[in-house]
């Protein structure tokens, strides 16, 4: 128990043991309403794609990459655990892994707000939050814990805005190193928003931090010291949240066992996604705040029609134009797909290639190996599009150092709109590539496009060039209404 931030709301906890009824009972009698497997997609960095999960001390051969992320990374092993232990194998629980290596809190968010999901990606009922290692790395913390890690909580819950409960944001603490500071975010983060809290890290730090010196020892727990546990640490990692979600559901059924009037069950705790903005302090009007973050969420289902369009499909719309992020469980994961994606947009390129691996380094990406590489690209705008996305890898080689992309916007307008005589108006960025922090990691940069955006039909012209060294990576692009 000592894993236990803190427990989930007993309405989304009924709702998930609702939908795994429903999907058993389909399960049993085919003629049932169709019912899908509870979904739970999990977002995190390098460690939770498996990275070095094969390592281990009693010589179990290695898994290839692939197979790492595949069948040994630890939400690889949930999903065998729920559907194993409790179902007979049947697929009543389906576990989506989307993390990418080298991903922090905010390369998460923008997953989830510009849904850069595989095809026919359907809702998750769960989004697990796993970040811990690279954003306990983050120079920023101040930022990195009470702005990023907020901001992620936000995205996951507007992914259902209209659904009071759905999904269940999960922080699930898997990384084992001695800096504790990210472990103070996720206890403050988990209680703020009323979120499940998990941590591995407590059920085995006073174990491994009293003999840390001691190899031998600590492999026969995590196998592999670092940012990345070995084989024992993603077992753990796997039964830790089995456990918690068990214990969860057994504490839900147990109240509806005990509780004078079971079918009406009214908790006394505001749901977590009508609780306002995260505050360190009880500085202002906390309660006017969360009346109004209430209000607008329900201005914002009001405006958009978004439960009519809840009701009649599982499917995410996308609020973008264009946009991709290389991530090997989506169609965007090598190089060919990287290129293809690309070349549906370039204009013009010198200098600039997809390249890379889905999962081994270097990871597949549009890379600038020369002084001066540019290309320019042209999107026309399918809906209002109010804002670009630039995914970069920051990272503290030699081959970083002085790195500026320097990025120039102009918005083409359809038709009569453009005034005659009048020049296009632009906008002009820099992003950087290098941090002295020791670790390479990929960031979004969010720009507004230039004179309110673009209109469906309108065209937006980006003119990319490397104003300074040699060498630069883009993970990925959006162009979205937000």
């Amino acid at each position: 128990r000592r894993s236990a931030i803190h427990p989930p709301g007993l309405e989304v906890t009924l709702k998930l043991l609702e939908i795994i009824s429903k999907r058993v009972n389909y399960l049993q009698d085919s003629t049932l309403s169709a019912a899908p497997p509870l979904h739970i997609l999990v977002s995190g960095g390098s460690l939770t794609s498996g990275m070095a999960c094969g390592i281990n001390h009693v010589g179990i051969t290695q898994p290839g990459w692939v197979r790492q992320y595949t069948e040994c990374a630890w939400p690889a092993r949930l999903e065998h655990l729920f559907n194993r232990v409790l179902f007979q194998g049947k697929e009543v629980v389906k576990v989506s892994n989307l993390a990418v290596g080298g991903s922090n809190s905010e390369v998460g968010k923008a997953v989830l707000e510009y849904h850069l999901f595989p095809d026919a990606f359907d809702q998750p009922d769960i989004v697990i939050w796993s970040h811990a290692a690279n954003d306990a790395q983050e120079k920023d913390k101040e930022r990195a814990f009470f702005e990023s890690i907020p901001g992620f909580v936000n995205a996951a819950h507007n992914l259902r805005i209209c659904d009071d409960h759905l999904p269940l944001v999960v922080m699930n603490e898997e990384f084992f190193g001695q800096n504790n500071d990210i472990s103070g975010a996720i206890y403050k983060a988990s209680n703020w928003f009323g979120l499940m809290g998990i941590s591995q890290r407590n059920v085995i730090s006073h174990k491994t931090f009293a003999k840390f010196d001691n190899d031998d020892y600590v492999n026969s727990i995590i196998d592999a010291k670092g940012v990345h546990p070995g084989m024992g640490g993603h077992i753990g990692a796997s039964w830790t949240v089995f456990y918690n979600f068990i214990s969860a559901f057994t504490d839900a059924c147990d109240y509806r066992r005990v509780s004078s009037s079971p079918t009406s069950i009214a908790s006394p705790d505001v749901a977590a996604k009508k609780i306002g903005p995260y505050k360190e302090n009880g500085y202002g009007d906390i309660s006017s705040e969360w009346k109004e973050h209430r209000d607008n969420i329900r201005e914002m289902c009001l405006l958009s029609g978004a439960q009519e369009q809840e009701a009649s499909t599982s499917e995410l719309q996308s609020p973008c134009t264009y946009a991709f992020m290389v991530n090997r469980m989506t169609s965007i994961g090598t190089k060919a797909d990287v290129d293809k994606k690309m070349n549906e947009v370039l204009t013009s390129n010198t200098g600039w290639k997809a390249e890379g691996f889905p999962i081994k380094q270097p990871r597949a990406g549009f890379y600038a190996k020369e002084p001066n590489a540019h290309f320019s690209l042209k999107i026309d705008a399918s809906m209002e599009t109010k804002y670009m996305t630039i995914m970069s890898m920051k990272s503290y080689g030699d081959n970083f150092k002085d790195t500026i992309l320097e990025v120039d916007v102009q918005i083409e307008r359809k038709g009569d709109a453009a005034e005659v005589g009048v020049g296009v108006k632009s906008s002009k960025y820099e992003v950087t590539g290098y941090h002295e922090t020791k670790t390479s990691i990929h960031i979004p940069h969010k720009f507004e496009l230039p004179d309110g955006g673009a209109e469906k039909g309108d065209s937006i012209v980006v003119n990319f060039r490397l104003v300074s060294g040699s060498y630069f990576k883009i993970a990925g692009l959006a162009f979205c209404r937000y």
